[in-house]
């Protein structure tokens, strides 16, 4: 049989495979039938190669346990005998480079026992998949030398720990969330990798090879493996379906794939929800499950090879004994008999972190749990005390908090905690889902009361610190989302439902309100910091007034903070750090009666700049003529350090009549940089720089416009580049000329470019908006814009400023994901007439289609 025909042959037999499970389901048939259809065309390519009966060709993997995924790697093991020859080497080559024919990614190694066992003293993998070895073709004795070889090398504590260390490296890498919005079905915790990981050290065991076998052998409980049966063949046919919906190797839960496949899977949507939502919360529920029995089976392999009894334990508190490490239960009923120990078994891992880990009995009695937290427990004054206690610990609240909703009881006793709980955000820069969002950012909030995390934000450690019942913060986070998905405004949702959470656990009046303050108020800031000009005294006076005191204001920036890191990992930078950082300071200055004089500032931001220039007297003389071409906004708008370094590199060429551009790197921000551009005063100027620097693949964050009275111009833009270019700096250098050349020609500007939507984009879309509002003192006018993030976005705007002879004072460019927010403040004595405004916006609106 020549290649091209059992390359056919599979391909037929793999259609319907396929077919036959879209009509049937049947996850279990399918994998064993596609991995026999493999076994087939694998030994006919063997043979067409002629390969020597001395090797002894292995599945290993999934395609070793004979469940083959429809675009899984078909992992195979060339055993070699001694003395293998050149020749045998050849022939596998060519076998190899003949798998791939078959559409599949071969994964494959070659090595002889001795190589096999070389691998395994450094490799866990290596040992892992002799547990999953099969023979398929060649030397049976050999595979058989192996096996044994293997097994009897085999460290049951060794080979445990390792996989234990490996799935928390997993776990961590992933985020620590089976949560986030497009998981990987795979690796994700609460995936197939965790239940891998069960199955791979029961084996190593001896405890079964079947979760019936498992159940067998008195490891597990029949529910349990009932449930695990359940769950695996869920995850089973879900994955076989994304295989077959995208043509690929795909093991992600990727948002285009979510409608069809909750369609492929006969999933019906609910009021208010679409099926796609429904069968997310499937899988959120299955993923809790899972890592739930995980904790719980690992921990019970580890004490029966540990070999030492529960009850033997130390005494902690009443129905809590203590393992050295671990904390167990004096008998499996003590839930049962008195459930506010429930909340206690929490409370006790707080105050002691010398006690990190739970007992299998302990596991399995909170897993167990969910009929004895009912609405009466809920409402129980003592499990209220409890948890109040839980979250005003010194240390450990955020894992306390996290283990708490693992296991599902903080939704039990929160009950308006519970509607978020793996509730999806559909927007384009939350990445989990409400709950993990929430705990995420809790989390953060807690590493700034550890000094060795000082090193990231040092202002947020230092704060948190010095703050005393920071656990009302804690609270307020719990719930700064808690009104997400009830339709309306959640922040004033949310500010009653804590309120009322308040009034059902007697927190006292003064801290309810402040608690109330934080949830109703907690996108106050970043949308001051990031969408107003925080250089006007009248934005931070303003701000001042509604946060009112400095212990409100310390409380908001750190839940600000917190809450766009947890958002998503692209989101956060040290742009937003730097803007949030400056309001909080100017705020500060204000609450403390020293408020913003512009004369002041204005003349102390000048001689402190002279101060550290160290210029001579000419050169000083040329530069305060060259500031006083500038009004208040500019000195208001730059730091000290921004006026010296402008100074600095605009003095050589003050007298120049040609365009000068400078750039540095911004500092703390990987990718970033400022530009500083000197030039004359023209028409359509700034589209003529936004239009190079899009072309140029630079996403622009912020812009700074400043006109002299003598009509030189001096424009500052914070840009991001994607860090693809290895080259990019001396690129960058050279571009910097070109741009200043460009500006001085009279060419025709040219039409901006049109980058495509992302895939999100396109399942997300946002309608356009766009608001046109006068300031406050009336001069000027405020152009707010939302819609999707694209390159040539600024550009096109830019354009619209050009055609209606608008004049850009600055501009505050706002990227959450793939959503852009922007403002620009910009003037023209025809925004007077309503007419033209009317024209104007739907120009603008026009400019923001994609």
């Amino acid at each position: 049989m020549e290649i091209n025909e059992i390359v056919k042959k599979f391909k037929d037999q793999r259609e319907v495979l396929a077919k036959k499970f879209l009509a049937d389901v049947d996850a279990d048939a399918y994998l064993s039938a596609h991995a026999k259809a493999a076994d087939k065309a694998v030994l006919a390519i063997l043979k067409l190669n002629q390969l020597s009966e001395d090797v002894a060709v292995v599945a290993v993997g999934g395609y070793g346990r004979e469940q083959q995924f429809p675009y899984s790697d078909l992992d195979l093991l060339f055993l070699l005998p001694d003395g293998v020859r050149d020749k045998d080497l050849k022939t596998i080559s060519d076998a190899i480079g003949n798998l791939w024919s078959l559409g599949l990614t071969v994964g494959y190694s070659v090595r002889s026992i001795e190589e096999c066992l070389e691998q395994a003293e450094v490799d866990i993998t290596a040992q892992t998949a002799m547990l999953e070895s099969r023979l398929i073709a060649g030397n049976e004795e050999l595979f058989k030398t192996y096996s044994e070889t293997m097994e009897k090398n085999l460290n049951l504590k060794k080979f445990y720990r390792a996989k234990f260390i490996e799935q928390q490296q997993r776990h961590l890498k992933y985020h620590e969330s089976s949560y986030a919005l497009e998981p990987n079905i795979k690796e994700a915790p609460g995936g197939l990798r965790d239940l891998n990981i069960l199955i791979w050290v029961l084996r190593a065991a001896r405890l079964g090879n079947t979760w019936q076998e498992v159940f067998e052998k008195g490891l597990i409980t029949r529910r349990e493996c009932e449930l695990l049966e359940s769950v695996t063949k869920s995850l089973y046919r879900l994955r076989i379906h994304m295989h077959l919906l995208t043509n690929r190797h795909e093991d992600r839960l990727i948002f285009e794939i979510q409608e069809p496949l909750a369609k492929a899977l006969g999933i019906v949507g609910t009021v208010g929800r679409r099926p796609s939502e429904v069968m997310m919360q499937h899988f959120y529920v299955n993923a809790k499950t899972i890592g739930q029995l995980n904790s719980i089976i690992l921990q019970a392999i580890k004490e029966r090879y540990s070999k030492e009894p529960e009850q033997t334990g130390e005494p902690i508190c009443s129905g809590f004994v203590r393992q050295g490490d671990v904390l167990g239960l004096e008998s499996p009923d003590v839930l049962v008999k008195n459930p506010e120990r429930i909340l206690e078994a929490f409370l006790i891992q707080e105050r002691h972190p010398d006690i990190p880990m739970k007992s299998s009995r302990l596991y399995r009695a909170l897993f167990e749990a969910h009929s004895l937290m009912n609405k009466e427990w809920a409402e129980n004054p003592v499990n209220r005390q409890t948890f109040l206690k839980i979250i005003q610990g010194r240390r450990g609240v955020w894992h306390a908090l996290e283990e708490m909703n693992r296991w599902g009881v903080l939704g039990k006793l929160l009950p308006s905690f519970n509607r978020i709980v793996g509730q999806m955000q559909h927007d384009l820069f939350h990445a989990y889902t409400v709950d993990q969002h929430t705990l995420l950012a809790i989390r953060y909030l807690r590493n700034f009361t550890h000094s060795e995390n000082a090193h990231e934000l040092p202002l947020c450690t230092e704060l948190m610190m010095a703050m005393k019942g920071s656990w009302r913060l804690v609270l307020a986070l719990l719930y700064h989302d808690i009104g997400k998905g009830r339709g309306g405004d959640h922040s004033k949702i949310g500010a009653e439902i804590v309120r009322q959470m308040c009034r059902d656990f007697e927190i006292a009046d003064e801290d309810a309100d402040y608690i109330e303050f934080l949830v109703r108020e907690h996108l106050t800031m970043s949308m001051v910091a990031q969408k107003q000009d925080i250089s006007d005294p009248e934005v931070i006076e303003n701000f001042a007034k509604k946060v009112g005191t400095m212990e409100r204001l310390v409380s908001l920036y750190l839940l600000t903070v917190c809450d766009i890191r947890a958002t998503g990992p692209k989101i956060w930078n040290a742009w937003k750090a730097q803007l949030l950082e400056d309001l909080f300071y100017s705020t500060a200055r204000f609450l403390k009666g020293k408020g913003i004089d512009r004369d002041l500032l204005v003349s102390r931001r000048r001689k402190d700049a002279l101060r550290l220039t160290r210029f001579t007297p000419e050169q000083r003389d040329r530069i305060n003529k060259f500031w006083d071409n500038f009004d208040v906004a500019y000195f208001m708008k730059h730091s000290v350090r921004n006026i010296v370094w402008h100074a600095k590199v605009l003095l050589p060429h003050l007298d120049s009549p040609k365009s000068f551009v400078a750039s540095r790197p911004l500092r703390g921000m990987e990718h970033a940089h400022e530009i500083l551009i000197l030039t004359q005063d023209r028409p359509e100027l700034f589209a003529r720089i936004v239009s190079n620097l899009q072309q140029y693949g630079l996403s622009i964050a912020e812009a700074r416009i400043h006109t002299g009275r003598d009509g030189r111009v001096v424009d500052s833009f914070i840009v991001v580049d994607d860090g693809s270019d290895p080259n990019f700096e001396q690129e960058f250098a050279r571009f910097q000329e070109i741009l200043a050349e460009k500006l001085d020609l009279a060419e025709k500007l040219p039409p901006p470019l049109r980058g495509r939507p992302s895939r999100q984009s396109k399942l997300f879309p946002i309608s356009p908006q766009a608001s046109l509002r006068p300031d406050a003192a009336g001069r000027q006018y405020m152009l707010s814009i939302v819609t999707t993030d694209r390159l040539g976005l600024l550009a096109s705007i830019a354009r619209v400023f050009v055609q209606y002879g608008i004049n850009l004072v600055t501009a505050r460019i706002t990227t959450l994901g793939e959503r852009a927010e922007d403002v620009f403040l910009i003037e023209s004595f025809k925004l007077r007439d309503p007419v033209f405004c009317a024209e104007f916006e739907k120009a603008v609106l026009e400019a923001l289609e994609l």
